[in-house]
């Protein structure tokens, strides 16, 4: 195969101290020319199709995996590891939104739910074209201070039974749970999406266990000027299997895997 059109860099061992210590560079996913998916599609052609999935583990012992093009996405289930589960099959899409001033990925929010009651916001609070964006650079996601205020008032209310503690940076929001929050009726959260579709977000992706006995609303106050009102970040996307098809501009996404019976830890790569 000829490799034409293929872009290397290399940075000093300067440059990557900020990183994890196993980790050996960075690959840009965004729509950017010069990103692995571009870079793949300009060297294979029509053998990749401009999609590619995400799906980051909870654990930092496990391994995440990325595919590249279409499906099917196999990951094994926990109860029996020799049969493989298609998560492709329990995708659900909504339309990623353009935005001029950036490369990354942004989707329509329209409201957030919790324990199934809408959040009550002022009109456009989610941006003028109610976009929000999607990072893997921002470990939880982030809200504008006045929509932030709303969220953690809401999920008081729905939390109501749950004994709260002081909180523990950079959360606001604080719960005495024991040694796992197993058991505990946690609220719901559901990501109200332009075209009538939800993304739920399970207890597994909205509650951080800090200690033995505490855990904290995973969710961040990114203050008053926020640029942007919504961000959702990593923690929100862990176990979760998330499709950014660029042919037919939409995103895929499982919510959390737990209930079907596997993680994004467990892909075989030795298959």
């Amino acid at each position: 195969m000829d490799f034409n059109r293929l872009y290397v860099s290399c940075a000093p061992p300067s440059l990557l101290q900020s990183l994890p210590e196993e980790v050996i560079g960075v690959g840009a996913l965004s729509r950017s020319s010069l990103s692995l998916l571009s870079v793949f599609t300009d060297l294979l052609g029509q053998l990749v199709t401009r999609k590619f999935a995400l799906c980051l583990p909870s654990s930092i012992e496990a391994r995440g995996a990325i595919f590249f093009g279409d499906g099917p996405y196999y990951l094994p289930y926990h109860r029996d590891p020799s049969t493989d589960f298609d998560v492709a099959k329990v995708l659900t899409y909504t339309p990623l939104q353009g935005d001029r001033t950036s490369l990354g990925y942004f989707i329509n929010l329209t409201g957030i739910s919790i324990h199934g009651k809408d959040m009550h916001v002022p009109q456009n609070s989610f941006n003028c074209n109610q976009s929000v964006k999607l990072s893997t650079i921002v470990p939880y996601t982030t809200l504008k201070s006045n929509i932030y205020k709303t969220f953690i008032r809401g999920f008081k209310k729905a939390a109501k039974g749950i004994n709260q503690v002081p909180k523990v940076e950079p959360f606001r929001l604080c719960f005495t749970v024991g040694t796992s929050t197993n058991g505990l009726v946690i609220p719901q959260i559901d990501l109200l999406l332009g075209n009538g579709e939800k993304w739920t977000i399970y207890p597994s992706n909205s509650i951080k266990q800090v200690d033995d006995n505490v855990a904290c609303l995973a969710f961040i106050d990114g203050g008053k000027t926020a640029e942007q009102a919504v961000v959702i970040g990593t923690f929100q996307m862990e176990d979760n299997l998330l499709q950014f098809d660029l042919d037919q501009s939409r995103l895929g996404f499982s919510s959390s895997l737990y209930p079907y019976g596997t993680t994004c830890g467990g892909f075989n790569f030795t298959v």
